[in-house]
């Protein structure tokens, strides 16, 4: 199969929707590798769902690389995309040089979170043959509340500044942008009068494009799943039923 090009997500846009899910290790990475998504995320989500974390701001970035690496390995015909986690992108400098460590890890490209005021950084990334995607709307890096997690981009103060952090990433010469929990009329506005793909999340119908977390759309988790998840299984009710069974097939056939 050939390799999925950042050419061919910006093609996309207008033609057809474009799905993004998360992975964080072999096993998650090799299933979305196989399916007929578009992009693969090695997000630092993987801080909820593989480290027991329950912000995302605590992740490293060598949490990420080795994540990155693992998923490398399946031998990834989409798209991968690997976020930077908090506070490694905060100049120029350190931007890229840990950038090029996920890249080195196995990324084609770096995802990062903010508007306007990391539009420069951007740009410097483009400049030095770094793929990146936005990440704007509510940017989870910089949540320590759950309470937080809420639709944004419904008055027009807000409006206004994220349709503005939006085309300064488009000139920045990102290739694409994710929409986190931006008002659905917003996400429209936005999606048709920039460029590149807008990637949604809980952020109504009208992008080019959607993401997921994999745990949630598998149902793998021991915690309450956000309210905007996809879930589409409960795996892990499923994983503690065969654990059950073999430790009660054990127990009575061993003895």
């Amino acid at each position: 199969m050939n390799k999925i090009s950042v050419e061919k997500i910006i093609k996309l846009k207008n033609t057809s929707k474009i799905t993004m899910i998360t992975a964080y290790d072999f096993v998650s990475g090799h299933i979305v590798n196989n399916s007929d998504a578009e992009m693969i995320l090695v997000g630092d989500s993987l801080g909820m769902t593989t480290l027991g974390y329950e912000f995302t701001n605590s992740v490293k970035l060598d949490d990420i690389i080795r994540a990155t690496q693992s998923i490398a390995r399946v031998g990834i015909s989409k798209l991968l995309v690997a976020d930077l986690p908090y506070k490694t992108y905060e100049t120029n400098e350190s931007a890229l040089s840990n950038a090029l460590m996920l890249i080195d890890a196995g990324a084609d490209a770096v995802k990062l979170e903010g508007g306007k005021e990391k539009s420069q950084i951007i740009n410097f990334l483009v400049q030095n043959n770094i793929q990146v995607m936005g990440h704007i709307g509510i940017k989870p890096q910089s949540v320590n509340n759950i309470s937080d997690y809420k639709i944004v981009g419904k008055n027009k103060s807000e409006e206004d500044n994220l349709f503005e952090d939006a085309k300064r990433i488009e000139l920045s010469g990102a290739f694409s942008v994710v929409l986190e929990l931006v008002d659905s009329k917003l996400s429209k506005n936005i999606s048709e009068n920039i460029s590149i793909p807008t990637i949604g999340i809980s952020s109504g119908k009208y992008t080019d494009g959607q993401v997921q977390v994999y745990n949630d759309l598998i149902g793998y988790s021991p915690n309450i799943l956000p309210k905007h998840a996809k879930v589409f299984d409960n795996l892990f009710e499923k994983a503690q039923n065969a654990i059950d069974s073999f430790v009660k097939e054990t127990k009575s056939k061993y003895k």
